[in-house]
């Protein structure tokens, strides 16, 4: 029996340096409060989808489904909280700093 070959695997690139991917997000980014607000909308139309199917499910009889995707669903929920998280910190850093100035 052959033995497969080894794959070379690329070292991967700090972000800045020479070569690196340059459509990476970066990794914090300045908001505004209208940009929060437009986020906080899409959440409110996902929640408004989520309910609705819940509602159908209950209109419909139906006890429950199978879904593809729930572990990226509750993956996708706690980057929501640790983004409010990580935000409501921010705020606290900045009025703190609006005060000692």
């Amino acid at each position: 029996m052959a033995k497969k070959a080894a794959r070379k695997r690329g070292a991967k690139k700090a972000a800045g340096a020479p070569g690196a991917m340059d459509d990476r997000i970066p990794r914090k980014e300045p908001y505004t409060a209208e940009r929060i607000t437009l986020h906080v909308e899409r959440l409110r139309e996902q929640a408004a989808r989520m309910a609705g199917l819940a509602r159908a499910m209950e209109d419909a009889g139906v006890k429950e489904i199978v879904v593809d995707g729930h572990a990226m669903l509750l993956r996708g929920l706690n980057q929501v909280d640790n983004f409010a998280d990580n935000a409501a910190r921010a705020v606290r850093e900045a009025k703190t700093a609006m005060m000692e100035t």
